[in-house]
């Protein structure tokens, strides 16, 4: 902030199958002037898998367990317009066993992109 900074989007490291349109278009999507937070849940709905704060100090980020409901809790005490957006690479992240089954259908359904995870999910496969 100290350098105009007006947004900031915080994505865990467990999001393997990012893509960098949709992180775009998330930032895009935040007027300058306005108080807003947009959550990307995680696809069971109850995570956050992604957090775009505008200004950045909108709110305080408290990731983990249940932390969608906490991130709209803490938007509203804010007074800050809270939105739910769901780009299909940023649902996807990785907290168990299932989660590798559906990030390898989810890559096995486009074409293109996320080379080493792609090789890392082969490799897991012939174990």
């Amino acid at each position: 902030m100290e350098q105009g900074a007006r947004r900031v989007i915080l994505v865990p490291g467990d999001c393997p199958a990012l893509d960098p349109t949709e992180v775009d278009d998330l930032l895009l999507a935040h007027p300058h002037d306005d108080a807003r937070v947009t959550i990307v849940p995680d696809r069971h709905g109850t995570g956050t898998n992604a957090l775009v704060l505008c200004p950045p100090d909108a709110i305080a980020p408290s990731f983990g367990i249940g932390s969608r409901a906490r991130h709209e809790g803490l938007a509203r005490e804010a007074g800050a317009e809270c939105r739910i957006a769901e780009p299909p690479s940023l649902v996807l992240d990785i907290d168990t066993i299932e989660d590798l089954a559906v990030l390898r259908a989810a890559l096995d359904a486009r074409t293109g992109g996320a080379a080493h995870t792609r090789g890392l999910l082969a490799r897991l496969g012939r174990r």
